[in-house]
């Protein structure tokens, strides 16, 4: 009997040490966001009188990597960890308010010479739970200055409900309130410098 015990002891033992675990299954998103010169989108190229304007750093805080974040109260954020973009959200914030600024406003992209700077900081690009309820969320502040002084500085906080709690439409609301966030930022730049903010940097 105890020989019987010890046998089946060792058989599961074994079972253990040679079966694998289930492999963990990552899921990648992407925000659905036409890239800068898409399809349908007018081609961008210098205009004669157009202010200029530089894109310069586009950063995005510490908990925004690739895992996709969530929050559940306005204190407490939680990742994902099979849930992941497939860029750094900070790249998706390029990519809209480079086409929010150059391809659907009057300005020229500058990528030398004096021009008016604008910085970005990515803050909230999130997944938030109300119960049930699910929408996108896009927090951004934005400093716009030349070489000497800040023209222009705020803060954009844009919440966009999703129709379902699935990950896809999650992920559409967070693609509609980056876009919603960008252009807010990209009129009120726009604004500043075709007032006179500084198209000569100065």
């Amino acid at each position: 009997m105890r020989t019987s015990a010890i046998a089946a002891a060792a058989l599961l033992a074994g079972c253990a040490l040679t079966s694998r675990p289930k492999p963990v299954e990552i899921r990648y998103f992407s925000p659905a966001s036409q890239p800068p010169g898409a399809a349908g989108a007018p081609a961008r190229q210098a205009l004669a009188g157009a202010p200029r304007l530089r894109l310069g750093r586009v950063t995005s805080s510490a908990h925004l990597r690739s895992r996709i974040v969530y929050r559940t109260s306005k204190v407490e954020l939680a990742a994902y960890d099979q849930r992941r973009w497939t860029d750094e959200p900070e790249v998706y914030l390029r990519r809209s308010i480079s086409r929010a600024l150059f391809d659907e406003r009057p300005l020229t992209e500058a990528v030398s010479g004096p021009a008016p700077t604008l910085d970005l900081e990515l803050l909230g690009f999130e997944e938030v739970r109300r119960g049930d309820a699910r929408s996108g969320r896009v927090e951004l502040h934005y400093t716009l200055h030349d070489e000497d002084d800040v023209l222009a500085s705020g803060r954009v906080d844009v919440e966009r409900p999703a129709s379902t709690a699935s990950m896809e439409d999650v992920v559409g609301a967070i693609a509609a309130a980056l876009d919603e966030a960008s252009s807010e930022v990209a009129g009120v730049v726009a604004a500043r410098v075709r007032s006179g903010g500084g198209g000569d940097g100065r």
